[in-house]
């Protein structure tokens, strides 16, 4: 573990010295398996290459995800008038991106997570990182589209 941190810190810094943006291969994938009126569920699974000989094969989703729809919040919607190049006045409007609380709603039970079986990082309260990092990509998707996503994918 230790070599990895090691390894990881000098190929980040290689890589920012050379401007290459360089995979971790580490990553997961979730798609939606059931959405009602108040939940949706999502299967999950992670990758990594470090830690699965076949890290190859197809990802086998097996964790779960289930998040309450009340957790879904809208972007900010900024207007404003702008006045264009030809004079005339404009009525521009911006969604702001809104950070959404996904540990208090864990913390509160609103989101639930069964751990995936091949999950490598796992934080001290029980919970994988990487579905973390797909219950954040799931909420700002959201944001983004205006519409739950179907499907995610992250690469590290």
């Amino acid at each position: 573990m230790y070599f990895r941190a090691i390894f990881v810190t000098a190929w980040r810094l290689y890589s920012y010295c050379k401007g290459v943006d360089m995979s971790l291969g580490e990553g997961a994938k979730a798609y939606i398996v059931l959405q009602d009126d108040q939940t949706v569920m999502y299967m999950y699974g992670c990758f990594s290459c470090y830690y699965d000989k076949n890290w190859r094969q197809p990802v086998d989703c097996d964790g779960l995800i289930t998040i309450q729809k009340e957790c879904f919040q809208e972007p900010e919607i900024h207007q404003k008038l702008k006045r264009m190049p030809s004079g005339r006045k404009r009525l521009v409007t911006k969604n702001i991106h809104v950070d959404v609380d996904y540990p208090a709603m864990i913390d509160k039970g609103l989101i639930t997570i069964e751990n995936s079986k091949y999950a490598c990082h796992i934080y001290s309260d029980g919970v994988d990182a990487m579905a973390c990092e797909v219950i954040y990509k799931i909420l700002y998707e959201y944001q983004i589209e205006g519409e739950i996503p179907e499907l995610i994918g992250i690469n590290m």
